[in-house]
């Protein structure tokens, strides 16, 4: 009689465990690959950036489209001005140097 009651004890143990297990299995997450294509902004001298797509590159002459504020370099305003035009196509900002700005977004599948 013990005996039995023992086994019916670790046989319920047994399942509750495996129920456990099942459970949390499916509360899981799972793991997500992603796949990022990259852009670069290249500040090349007065008013002159690279703009380096995965499929092309342009020029961009930003005086064209906008004047320089007072009391602020060339360079700043080019690069944040560049950094505000991909931004506004969805670009996510990575790394940046005194004369880059690395980009990336999820590639489209």
């Amino acid at each position: 009689m013990k005996s039995r009651n023992l086994l019916l004890s670790l046989g319920l143990i047994a399942l509750t465990f495996i129920a456990a297990q099942w459970l949390l299995k499916g509360a899981q997450p799972t793991a997500v690959s992603h796949n990022w294509e990259c852009a670069m902004i290249k500040w090349d001298g007065p008013d002159k950036l690279g703009i380096i797509y995965p499929d092309h590159a342009e020029v961009v002459r930003v005086f064209k489209s906008t004047k320089l504020p007072p009391d602020i370099t060339e360079e700043e305003f080019c690069l944040t001005w560049g950094a505000n035009k991909l931004a506004k196509e969805g670009w996510e900002l990575v790394n940046l140097d005194s004369r880059r700005v690395l980009f990336r977004r999820l590639a489209a599948q």
